[in-house]
């Protein structure tokens, strides 16, 4: 196992994407997000609000383990994130719920997403450092 080395951005990764992939994960975004407001529109905001979720977590899903990265370190790794993210998600859709009637909404998004990154950020720190 290798030494933990912290959260770092490589915008240089991009350029090893493949341009197909890249197609492939735009579109099939915008499909989840089409049937999330179909959702939404049929059974209601409540229904509908279950898969917006699926367009946020859809890159990380997607790109979880490349090709060159079929060890088990790796998917260790980014499932223990998907994990955390999701939880993060969860206090995220929490706040709006508590807060949606009693404060204007770019108020509530605004909190929803530091509750998001702190719960995220703190569990990250605490168990995605193994």
């Amino acid at each position: 196992m290798r030494a933990w080395s912290g959260i770092r951005l490589r915008p240089s990764k991009l350029r090893e994407t493949p341009v197909r992939g890249l197609v492939v994960r735009f579109v099939f975004g915008a499909f989840v997000s089409v049937v999330a407001g179909v959702v939404g529109h049929v059974w209601g905001p409540v229904a509908g609000g279950v898969f917006l979720a699926f367009p946020a977590i859809l890159g990380a899903t997607l790109t979880l383990i490349e090709e060159e990265e079929h060890r088990r370190d790796p998917a260790e790794q980014d499932a223990r994130g998907a994990v955390l993210g999701a939880t993060g998600m969860i206090a995220f859709a929490a706040c709006v719920w508590a807060l949606a009637l009693r404060l204007p909404a770019p108020l509530v998004l605004g909190i929803a997403t530091v509750v998001w990154a702190v719960v995220a950020g703190t569990l990250y720190q605490a168990f995605g450092t193994r």
